[in-house]
C-alpha cells in the first residue's frame, strides 16, 4: 500500500497502528521544524529591534551591593548614572566584574547596559524563587514578582532581560503559535466547514506536540539540564508532564474510537482549553516580561488579567461542567463503564488543573488591582 494512503488525513475511520504512528511521526517532524523556526525568528527579532543600548540618561546604579532583592516589587536603583560619582561607578563595575575607565569612548554606555543587565538578573532571581516556592514548596502568602519599570521600553527590552527570562519569553511565543494552530485555527476551521482534515490535523498535531514536549521534559531530567519547550523552573516539570500525558490520552482516545465521538464536542474542548484560555495565559506571561508589564502599563496589564480571568471562569469552570457531562455520558453510552471511568479519571486531572489555573489568575488579577491602588496612593502622598 502506498505510504500516502497511510498519511491521508481525510479518513473518518480509526487508523491502524502503523498508520497512526506514521501520522504522529510526520506531525512531530512538522512541529519540531516549525517550533525551531518560530523560536529562531523570535530571537532574531529580539536581537535586531529590542537590543539597542540603554540611554545613559535613563539608567541608574544601586548604592548598595548586592542590591536588595526581596519578594514582590523591584527596589529601583537609587543613583541616576549621570549623577553618580567615579567611586560609585567603579564600585558597581567592580561588583559586576567589569572594567571601567573614565574618559574612554562608550565607558558610561557600558555602565548603563551593565546596570540594565543586573536589573534583569535580579528580576530573574525573584521570579524563579517565586515559582519554586509556589509549585514545589507550596508556600502561602507569597508576593508575586513584578518586573521593574523598563528604562527604554521595547528598544532596550532584551538588554534588561536575563537569559532564563529570555528563554521563557521566546518559549511563550512558541507555545502560543502551537496552541493557536492546533487549538484555535484548525478546530475553528472544522466547526465552520466540517472538513475532517482540519479535525485530524488538530488532533495529530496536538499529540505530536505533547509527545515532543514530554520527551524533552524526560530528557531534561536525564541530562540535569533544562531543554524543555516551556523553559519553566524544574519544580513545574511534574505538573507539565501530567498535563501533557493527560492531553495525549484524550486526543489518542478521540482518534482510536473516532466513529462514536462527536467531533464538534472535541473541537469545542480544544478551543476552550488550548486555543483560548491557555493561549491567553501565555500572552500574560509575555506581558509580564515586557514593557507592557504592571510597572510600565498597569491598566493594560489589568485589562489582560480581567479578560484572561473571565475566559478561565467561563470555559474552565462554567462550560467545563457541560464538557464533563457530555464526555462521560457519550463514553458510557457508546463504550461502557470501563472507558467512561478512564475518561472520567483523565477529566478529573484536568479539573484539578483548571482549579489551580483559575486560582492563579484570580490571585494575579487581585494583585494587579492592589498594585494599581498602591501606585495611586503613592502619587497622592
Amino acid at each position: 500500500m502506498p505510504i500516502m494512503v497511510h498519511l491521508d488525513f481525510s479518513s473518518t475511520h480509526s487508523p491502524s497502528p502503523g498508520e497512526f504512528l506514521a501520522k504522529i511521526a510526520l506531525m512531530s517532524a512538522v512541529w519540531i521544524c516549525a517550533l525551531f523556526i518560530v523560536k529562531s525568528t523570535g530571537r532574531t527579532i529580539a536581537g535586531i529591534f529590542w537590543s539597542h543600548d540603554v540611554p545613559v540618561d535613563a539608567a541608574s546604579i544601586p548604592s548598595k551591593l548586592p542590591h536588595p532583592n526581596q519578594a514582590g516589587s523591584a527596589v529601583p536603583f537609587d543613583i541616576p548614572l549621570l549623577k553618580a560619582t567615579d567611586d560609585q561607578i567603579h564600585h558597581f563595575m567592580a561588583f559586576r566584574g567589569l572594567r571601567y575607565q573614565k574618559g574612554e569612548e562608550g565607558a558610561l554606555q557600558h555602565v548603563a547596559n551593565s546596570a540594565a543587565q543586573y536589573k534583569g538578573q535580579l528580576y530573574e532571581e525573584r521570579t524563579l524563587k517565586w515559582i519554586d516556592d509556589h509549585f514545589r514548596l507550596k508556600l502561602k502568602g507569597l508576593q508575586y514578582p513584578y518586573v521593574d519599570k523598563h528604562w527604554n521600553g521595547w528598544p532596550s527590552m532584551w538588554i534588561e532581560t536575563a537569559d532564563h527570562i529570555r528563554e521563557m519569553f521566546l518559549s511563550s511565543i512558541v507555545v502560543i503559535v502551537e496552541h493557536c494552530t492546533n487549538g484555535l485555527l484548525l478546530p475553528g476551521l472544522y466547526l465552520l466547514t466540517h472538513d475532517v482534515r482540519y479535525y485530524n490535523l488538530a488532533l495529530y498535531g496536538e499529540i505530536a506536540f505533547m509527545v515532543y514536549a514530554s520527551a524533552l521534559i524526560a530528557m531534561s531530567y536525564m541530562l540535569e539540564k533544562d531543554v524543555t519547550i516551556e523553559q519553566m523552573h524544574r519544580s513545574v516539570w511534574p505538573m507539565l508532564l501530567v498535563h501533557h500525558i493527560s492531553s495525549m490520552a484524550l486526543c489518542v482516545g478521540c482518534i482510536v474510537i473516532e466513529e462514536n465521538i462527536p467531533k464538534d464536542l472535541v473541537c469545542t474542548v480544544l478551543l476552550a482549553l488550548v486555543g483560548l484560555t491557555s493561549s491567553l495565559h501565555y500572552v500574560g506571561q509575555i506581558l509580564d516580561f515586557s514593557p507592557l508589564a504592571q510597572s510600565n502599563r498597569p491598566l493594560t496589564r489589568l485589562c489582560n488579567h480581567l479578560f484572561c480571568l473571565a475566559s478561565q471562569i467561563l470555559f474552565r469552570c462554567i462550560y467545563w461542567m457541560k464538557i464533563l457531562y457530555d464526555s462521560i455520558s457519550i463514553a458510557l453510552e457508546n463504550h461502557g463503564a470501563g472507558i467512561a471511568a478512564i475518561v472520567g479519571l483523565v477529566l478529573f486531572l484536568f479539573t484539578l488543573f483548571n482549579v489551580d489555573f483559575i486560582k492563579f489568575h484570580l490571585k494575579a488579577t487581585k494583585g494587579c488591582w492592589m498594585k494599581m491602588q498602591e501606585g495611586k496612593m503613592g502619587k497622592e502622598f
